[in-house]
């Protein structure tokens, strides 16, 4: 008769798998009762805003499910996170006039730093799926995430109406990606494309994760 092992299950792996199961499911009913808010609101501005609160916790979600997902739970690779959110936010805009292309390299970061740069990501290409294209006009946006020599830049470039009176596209959500790319240790620049509206952030080596052995 072959032997039988039984493995117990570790109390400390449990927990965190409960715990995660908690959040997932904690994110998910926030995201869907803002969702549901959103479409009661008779007002255009308080629906917009609403919209943009769920595309929020929803990106926090898909950062917080990719750390789940990982080997160790230390390392996130950002091309699988960023196509997920960018896919979530262009299916959400209903804008099929809009292209989006993604130029990808492997980059990774620490798990805990994913949420901020899931934020970083929903506030930026939000921004420019919500302003660039007025009126269902048609255009394009580059998604790329580029490594470099001490470190690796995100950035998304439209070829829309462009900043205002040449002026920057101030609001809530260029706040929250500014204070996103400040907990990443990066810098936040933006520019004209020509035409359009250029928006990149260049984070630091020393936010990556270190290389696996």
């Amino acid at each position: 008769m072959a032997e039988q092992v039984i493995e117990e299950a570790d109390p400390g792996v449990e927990r965190q798998r409960e715990a995660e199961h908690r959040v997932k499911n904690t994110l998910q009913l926030i995201s869907s009762i803002v969702l549901l808010q959103g479409r009661r609101a008779s007002d255009e501005a308080a629906r917009q805003a609403l919209r943009a609160v769920q595309q929020r916790v929803a990106a926090v979600s898909v950062a917080h499910r990719h750390v789940a997902w990982a080997d160790d739970g230390e390392r996130v690779e950002l091309a699988a996170l960023v196509r997920e959110i960018v896919g979530d936010l262009a299916g959400s805009a209903g804008r099929e006039g809009v292209a989006i292309d993604l130029d990808l390299e492997p980059v990774y970061i620490p798990g805990r730093q994913s949420a901020s740069f899931a934020l970083l990501l929903s506030e930026t290409v939000g921004n420019c799926l919500r302003h660039a294209f007025p009126e269902g006009r048609p255009g394009r946006v580059q998604v790329a995430l580029r490594r470099s020599g001490d470190g690796f830049e995100l950035s998304v470039i439209d070829d829309g109406v462009g900043a205002p009176d040449g002026g920057s596209a101030a609001g809530f959500g260029l706040t929250v990606a500014q204070l996103m790319a400040q907990q990443l240790r990066g810098k936040l620049a933006m520019g004209p494309a020509q035409p359009g509206l250029k928006l990149s952030v260049s984070i630091p080596m020393d936010a990556q994760a270190p290389p696996r052995p």
